[in-house]
């Protein structure tokens, strides 16, 4: 069974790339257009790893990433936050709300994919 990643950006030919490019890697794809629909979705089905754009409408990803690690269920996801932001203090901050990795847009697809992979395989041990 391939592993869930949710994929959660407000912009829609971004998702749609990116959900083809992680296809193509053996995962199955949920997506979300903002945080709320993304937590929405995350109580919904449990996924191995949530990708979370920074600047959303709705629900930013800073603020699905703080909900997701006060979450007793959804604490352990392995989380990916992706942004323009590529400022160190910005990079911090989002360390310090959750996220395992921090992805600078933009960026090479299959460098995603291998940190997804790296994130899956520390997350098993």
């Amino acid at each position: 069974m391939p592993d869930k990643v949710l994929v959660v950006d407000d912009e829609e030919d971004f998702r749609v790339i990116l959900r083809d490019v992680l296809e193509r890697a053996g995962f199955e794809v949920l997506l979300a257009s903002n945080g709320q629909e993304g937590l929405e979705a995350l109580q919904k089905t449990p996924v191995s790893v949530a990708i979370v754009d920074w600047m959303m409408p709705v629900m930013d990803g800073i603020a699905l990433s703080q909900w997701i690690r006060r979450d007793a269920h959804l604490r352990y996801t392995p989380l990916i936050l992706l942004t323009v932001k590529s400022a160190a203090e910005e990079q911090l901050e989002g360390f310090h709300v959750g996220a395992d990795d921090y992805v600078v847009k933009p960026f090479r697809p299959e460098d995603l994919v291998a940190r997804i992979r790296n994130l899956l395989r520390r997350s098993a041990t």
